[in-house]
C-alpha cells in the first residue's frame, strides 16, 4: 500500500506542476476542459496504482478506495461541467 500512497502523492504533485508549464487557457471552455482533463489524469493514475498494488498482492484499504471514489466523482463532475460550459461556446 505504500507504493500506492507514494504514487498518488507523486501524481498529485505532478498534476499541479504540469499545468503551470502550459499557456493559460483563454476561454471558459478551455478552462473547463483543462480541469476535466486534469481530473481524468488524476483518476487514471490512482486507478492504475490501485490495480498495480492488487496485482502485486496488496490489499488496498478503505482510504485508498475512498480516494479513488472521490477522484471518480470529481472526474465525472468536471466532465459534466465542461460539457455544459462548452455547449454554449
Amino acid at each position: 500500500m505504500r507504493t500506492f500512497a507514494a504514487g498518488a502523492v507523486a501524481l498529485l504533485a505532478f498534476s499541479f506542476a504540469v499545468p503551470a508549464a502550459h499557456a493559460a487557457p483563454r476561454t471558459n471552455c478551455d478552462k473547463a476542459l483543462a480541469a476535466a482533463q486534469q481530473a481524468e489524469r488524476y483518476y487514471d493514475g490512482l486507478k492504475t496504482d490501485l490495480l498495480r498494488s492488487i496485482a502485486n498482492g496488496g490489499h488496498p484499504g478503505t482510504a485508498e478506495r475512498q480516494a479513488l471514489q472521490k477522484a471518480e466523482s470529481v472526474r465525472n463532475s468536471t466532465s459534466a461541467e465542461a460539457d455544459h460550459v462548452c455547449a454554449g461556446a
